[in-house]
Protein backbone atom coordinates (compact mmCIF):
# COMPACT_ATOMS: atom_id res chain seq x y z
CA UNK A 1 0.00 0.00 0.00
CA UNK A 2 0.76 3.73 -0.47
CA UNK A 3 2.70 5.45 2.47
CA UNK A 4 4.73 8.69 2.80
CA UNK A 5 8.73 8.04 3.20
CA UNK A 6 8.98 10.19 6.45
CA UNK A 7 12.69 11.06 5.19
CA UNK A 8 11.84 12.61 2.31
CA UNK A 9 8.28 13.15 2.54
CA UNK A 10 6.98 11.74 -0.69
CA UNK A 11 4.63 9.03 -1.36
CA UNK A 12 6.29 5.31 -1.83
CA UNK A 13 4.90 2.18 -3.90
CA UNK A 14 4.83 -0.46 -0.76
CA UNK A 15 4.84 -3.34 -3.09
CA UNK A 16 8.36 -1.79 -3.78
CA UNK A 17 8.98 -1.99 -0.47
CA UNK A 18 7.72 -5.70 -0.25
CA UNK A 19 10.13 -6.95 -3.00
CA UNK A 20 12.92 -5.48 -1.65
CA UNK A 21 12.85 -6.88 1.37
CA UNK A 22 10.87 -10.31 -0.23
CA UNK A 23 14.34 -11.84 0.36
CA UNK A 24 14.18 -10.97 4.49
CA UNK A 25 12.71 -13.69 7.01
CA UNK A 26 9.14 -13.53 7.98
CA UNK A 27 10.20 -12.78 11.27
CA UNK A 28 12.77 -10.02 10.17
CA UNK A 29 10.66 -8.02 8.20
CA UNK A 30 8.06 -8.20 10.86
CA UNK A 31 10.75 -6.95 13.48
CA UNK A 32 12.13 -4.00 11.11
CA UNK A 33 9.50 -2.96 9.88
CA UNK A 34 -19.10 0.49 13.35
CA UNK A 35 -15.82 3.04 16.09
CA UNK A 36 -14.49 7.24 17.73
CA UNK A 37 -12.69 11.86 19.97
CA UNK A 38 -10.86 14.82 19.55
CA UNK A 39 -7.30 15.19 20.02
CA UNK A 40 -7.55 16.75 23.78
CA UNK A 41 -9.95 14.21 24.94
CA UNK A 42 -7.18 11.95 26.40
CA UNK A 43 -8.69 12.46 29.99
CA UNK A 44 -11.65 10.17 28.66
CA UNK A 45 -9.42 7.32 28.38
CA UNK A 46 -10.05 4.65 30.94
CA UNK A 47 -6.81 3.32 32.29
CA UNK A 48 -5.90 0.04 34.45
CA UNK A 49 -5.48 1.11 38.06
CA UNK A 50 -2.08 -1.85 38.00
CA UNK A 51 -1.00 -0.66 34.47
CA UNK A 52 -1.42 3.50 34.64
CA UNK A 53 2.68 4.13 34.51
CA UNK A 54 3.71 1.32 32.60
CA UNK A 55 5.77 2.26 29.78
CA UNK A 56 3.62 0.53 27.01
CA UNK A 57 0.59 2.82 27.92
CA UNK A 58 3.11 6.00 27.62
CA UNK A 59 4.00 4.79 24.23
CA UNK A 60 0.39 4.12 22.84
CA UNK A 61 -0.64 7.55 23.91
CA UNK A 62 1.91 8.68 22.44
CA UNK A 63 0.90 7.09 18.96
CA UNK A 64 -2.83 8.28 18.71
CA UNK A 65 -4.51 11.03 17.52
CA UNK A 66 -8.14 11.63 17.18
CA UNK A 67 -10.49 14.57 15.63
CA UNK A 68 -13.95 14.33 15.16
CA UNK A 69 -14.25 15.33 11.59
CA UNK A 70 -17.63 14.24 10.32
CA UNK A 71 -20.97 15.62 11.06
CA UNK A 72 -24.21 13.80 12.06
CA UNK A 73 -25.74 14.92 8.83
CA UNK A 74 -22.27 13.54 7.09
CA UNK A 75 -22.24 10.33 9.03
CA UNK A 76 -25.99 9.78 8.09
CA UNK A 77 -24.69 10.03 4.47
CA UNK A 78 -21.90 8.11 4.48
CA UNK A 79 -23.75 4.99 6.41
CA UNK A 80 -26.73 5.36 4.16
CA UNK A 81 -24.06 4.42 0.97
CA UNK A 82 -22.61 1.99 3.22
CA UNK A 83 -26.00 0.31 3.83
CA UNK A 84 -26.21 0.22 -0.31
CA UNK A 85 -22.66 -1.78 -0.63
CA UNK A 86 -23.78 -4.45 1.65
CA UNK A 87 -26.68 -4.58 -0.16
CA UNK A 88 -24.70 -4.64 -3.59
CA UNK A 89 -22.66 -7.50 -1.63
CA UNK A 90 -25.56 -10.12 -1.11
CA UNK A 91 -26.69 -9.30 -4.87
CA UNK A 92 -22.84 -10.66 -5.95
CA UNK A 93 -22.09 -7.46 -7.47
CA UNK A 94 -18.33 -7.59 -6.06
CA UNK A 95 -15.51 -9.37 -6.47
CA UNK A 96 -15.01 -12.65 -4.25
CA UNK A 97 -12.23 -11.67 -2.85
CA UNK A 98 -13.53 -7.80 -2.07
CA UNK A 99 -15.88 -9.82 0.93
CA UNK A 100 -14.65 -12.12 3.87
CA UNK A 101 -17.50 -12.86 5.70
CA UNK A 102 -17.34 -14.00 9.72
CA UNK A 103 -19.98 -14.44 11.84
CA UNK A 104 -20.71 -11.23 13.55
CA UNK A 105 -18.33 -9.68 11.27
CA UNK A 106 -17.91 -8.82 7.62
CA UNK A 107 -14.71 -6.76 5.73
CA UNK A 108 -14.70 -5.17 2.46
CA UNK A 109 -11.83 -4.27 1.02
CA UNK A 110 -11.20 -2.34 -1.97
CA UNK A 111 -8.01 -1.60 -3.48
CA UNK A 112 -5.83 -4.07 -1.94
CA UNK A 113 -6.44 -7.08 0.19
CA UNK A 114 -3.78 -8.71 2.57
CA UNK A 115 -3.72 -11.80 3.90
CA UNK A 116 -4.21 -12.33 7.83
CA UNK A 117 -6.25 -14.91 10.79
CA UNK A 118 -6.31 -18.54 9.30
CA UNK A 119 -4.82 -17.65 5.71
CA UNK A 120 -0.95 -17.25 7.68
CA UNK A 121 -1.99 -20.08 9.96
CA UNK A 122 1.38 -22.07 10.84
CA UNK A 123 3.52 -19.39 9.36
CA UNK A 124 2.92 -16.77 12.50
CA UNK A 125 3.54 -12.92 12.25
CA UNK A 126 5.63 -11.70 9.58
CA UNK A 127 4.33 -13.71 6.76
CA UNK A 128 1.30 -11.55 5.67
CA UNK A 129 1.07 -10.38 1.89
CA UNK A 130 -0.89 -8.63 -0.48
CA UNK A 131 -3.35 -10.60 -2.76
CA UNK A 132 -2.52 -10.19 -6.29
CA UNK A 133 -3.51 -6.73 -7.88
CA UNK A 134 -6.93 -6.97 -9.27
CA UNK A 135 -8.19 -9.53 -7.25
CA UNK A 136 -10.33 -6.97 -5.46
CA UNK A 137 -12.98 -4.14 -6.48
CA UNK A 138 -11.29 -0.42 -6.69
CA UNK A 139 -11.92 1.83 -3.44
CA UNK A 140 -15.53 3.62 -4.65
CA UNK A 141 -15.48 7.02 -5.88
CA UNK A 142 -18.07 7.99 -2.88
CA UNK A 143 -15.03 6.80 -0.43
CA UNK A 144 -12.56 8.97 -1.95
CA UNK A 145 -14.68 12.07 -2.25
CA UNK A 146 -16.76 12.04 1.06
CA UNK A 147 -14.23 10.30 3.16
CA UNK A 148 -10.27 10.15 1.69
CA UNK A 149 -10.76 13.53 0.20
CA UNK A 150 -11.99 14.81 3.81
CA UNK A 151 -9.08 13.42 6.04
CA UNK A 152 -6.73 14.61 3.22
CA UNK A 153 -8.06 18.27 3.10
CA UNK A 154 -7.98 17.91 7.03
CA UNK A 155 -4.10 17.70 6.60
CA UNK A 156 -3.92 14.08 8.77
CA UNK A 157 -2.67 11.98 5.54
CA UNK A 158 -1.06 13.69 2.38
CA UNK A 159 -2.31 13.28 -1.08
CA UNK A 160 -1.78 10.09 -2.89
CA UNK A 161 -1.19 8.42 0.60
CA UNK A 162 -4.42 6.20 0.80
CA UNK A 163 -4.56 3.10 -1.67
CA UNK A 164 -6.73 1.29 0.40
CA UNK A 165 -10.17 1.09 2.02
CA UNK A 166 -11.38 -1.54 4.60
CA UNK A 167 -14.99 -1.20 5.73
CA UNK A 168 -15.44 -3.38 8.69
CA UNK A 169 -19.30 -4.20 9.31
CA UNK A 170 -19.82 -5.23 12.99
CA UNK A 171 -23.12 -7.11 13.90
CA UNK A 172 -24.25 -6.52 17.85
CA UNK A 173 -21.78 -8.21 19.62
CA UNK A 174 -19.01 -8.53 17.06
CA UNK A 175 -15.91 -7.27 17.28
CA UNK A 176 -12.16 -8.28 15.79
CA UNK A 177 -9.52 -10.12 18.21
CA UNK A 178 -6.50 -8.80 19.54
CA UNK A 179 -3.65 -8.18 16.32
CA UNK A 180 -0.64 -6.38 15.56
CA UNK A 181 -1.01 -4.88 11.80
CA UNK A 182 2.30 -5.74 10.39
CA UNK A 183 4.77 -3.12 10.05
CA UNK A 184 5.72 -4.91 6.01
CA UNK A 185 2.18 -4.32 4.86
CA UNK A 186 0.65 -1.23 6.20
CA UNK A 187 2.79 1.98 6.79
CA UNK A 188 1.95 4.48 9.15
CA UNK A 189 -0.02 5.91 9.97
CA UNK A 190 -3.13 3.84 10.24
CA UNK A 191 -6.41 5.87 9.58
CA UNK A 192 -9.82 4.54 10.64
CA UNK A 193 -13.11 6.53 10.82
CA UNK A 194 -15.98 5.44 13.14
CA UNK A 195 -20.02 5.39 11.91
CA UNK A 196 -22.86 3.98 12.70
CA UNK A 197 -22.26 3.91 16.53
CA UNK A 198 -19.99 4.36 19.30
CA UNK A 199 -17.42 1.51 20.56
CA UNK A 200 -14.00 1.43 22.08
CA UNK A 201 -10.46 0.02 20.63
CA UNK A 202 -8.68 -1.27 23.44
CA UNK A 203 -4.82 -2.18 23.69
CA UNK A 204 -2.72 -4.75 25.55
CA UNK A 205 -5.58 -7.38 26.27
CA UNK A 206 -5.45 -10.98 25.59
CA UNK A 207 -8.25 -12.72 23.67
CA UNK A 208 -9.67 -16.03 23.84
CA UNK A 209 -12.53 -17.90 22.22
CA UNK A 210 -15.57 -20.17 23.37
CA UNK A 211 -16.47 -17.94 25.25
CA UNK A 212 -15.30 -14.86 23.89
CA UNK A 213 -13.43 -13.19 26.98
CA UNK A 214 -10.67 -10.65 27.13
CA UNK A 215 -8.46 -9.79 29.73
CA UNK A 216 -8.80 -5.98 31.45
CA UNK A 217 -7.08 -3.81 28.90
CA UNK A 218 -4.10 -1.34 29.23
CA UNK A 219 -6.06 1.25 27.51
CA UNK A 220 -9.45 1.55 26.09
CA UNK A 221 -9.87 4.33 24.07
CA UNK A 222 -13.27 6.00 22.94
CA UNK A 223 -14.20 5.58 19.51
CA UNK A 224 -17.05 8.29 18.69
CA UNK A 225 -19.52 8.20 15.76
CA UNK A 226 -17.41 10.72 12.93
CA UNK A 227 -14.62 10.61 14.87
CA UNK A 228 -11.11 9.73 13.02
CA UNK A 229 -8.44 7.64 14.83
CA UNK A 230 -4.72 7.75 13.67
CA UNK A 231 -2.59 5.00 14.94
CA UNK A 232 0.91 5.90 14.27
Amino acid sequence: MDGVDSKRGTVIDLREKLNKISSKSGKDRFRENRKRRHEDSSSSFRLSSTQDTNGELQKVHRGIRQRILFDKEECADIESRINDIVEMAEKGVYKDRTIDRAPLRTKYFFGERYTYGKEINGRGLGHEKLYPKGDVDEIPGWIREHVIDKVVDAGIVPKGFVNSAVINDYLPGGCIVSHIDPPHIFDRPIVSVSFFSSSSLSFGCKFTFKPIRTSTPLLSLPLHRGCVTVLR
